[in-house]
Parts: structure tokens; C-alpha cells; sequence
């Protein structure tokens, strides 16, 4: 019993107390080659534990209207692959797809939303791209 009521109050606190912030911007336009603004979204997410990877914050967004987001979900590993921000569609048949960037040099992401866990205060860039302006050879940055 008093191992039941040690979680619940543990539970209770911590989830009292998600305090990380998360902030997502987005450029619409294929292949800028820019990190900076103009964005065409540029929201902040709060409130998230700090286990909370990206996709957390952006479902978390997406519950309280400030986005909108699909894809296609291909399960552990892989996990949510992007295709649709905010009504914007980017197809790998047309080789086009948004290029995920963070970390304090904004760089593009080793993991895709469903693994990545942004740390508190942290940046995060979706970038529209194609394939062959991806000089590194068209990697798509998701969950691998």
C-alpha cells in the first residue's frame, strides 16, 4: 500500500510540474537553404515532461490548434514519418520531403519525431526539401 501511494504522489508531482518548452518552426518554401526566418509557422510548446520526444510536442500542439501535422506511422523502429504541416504536403514521389533540424547548431536530426527528444527550450526546424537539393546524398532524417 504504501508503495502504491509513493507512485501516485510521484506521478502527481511530476506531472504537476512538466515544465519543458519545445519551440517548432517550419519553412514552407522547397529548398531555401535558410535556418533563419521568415517562418511560416512558429509555435512553442510547454508543459511537456522532459522525457517528451518531438512528436509529443507536436501532438501536444495539434490538441490545442496551434498546428496541424499527418504521416505515415511504420511502427518501432522506423515510427512516424512527416508528410503534411499545416495543410502542406510534401510527397517522396515528387521527391519532396521536410528535412527535420535541431540541436544547438541546428543540424539536421540523427532520429525522426517518434524518437528524438528535444531538450527544454530547444529549437526545432521542419525544412520543405527535395531530394536533389540534399547534397548528402537524399537521406531522409527519421526514426532509423
Amino acid at each position: 500500500m504504501r508503495a502504491v501511494v509513493l507512485l501516485l504522489v510521484t506521478l502527481l508531482f511530476t506531472s504537476c510540474f512538466a515544465d519543458k518548452a519545445v519551440r517548432i518552426v517550419v519553412i514552407n518554401q522547397l529548398d531555401s537553404g535558410r535556418t533563419g526566418p521568415p517562418y511560416d509557422l512558429d509555435i512553442t510548446v510547454s508543459g511537456l515532461d522532459d522525457g517528451a520526444t518531438l512528436l509529443d510536442a507536436m501532438n501536444k500542439a495539434q490538441d490545442q490548434g496551434l498546428m496541424t501535422y499527418s504521416g505515415i506511422d511504420y511502427g518501432p523502429p522506423l515510427g512516424m514519418y512527416i508528410t503534411t504541416i499545416d495543410g502542406v504536403e510534401r510527397r517522396m514521389e515528387d521527391k519532396e520531403y521536410w528535412q527535420i533540424l535541431g540541436g544547438a547548431d541546428m543540424k539536421p536530426l540523427d532520429l525522426g519525431v517518434s524518437s528524438y527528444v528535444p531538450s527544454d527550450n530547444e529549437t526545432v526546424l521542419f525544412r520543405s526539401m527535395t531530394f536533389s537539393s540534399d547534397k548528402a546524398g537524399a537521406e531522409v532524417h527519421e526514426d532509423l
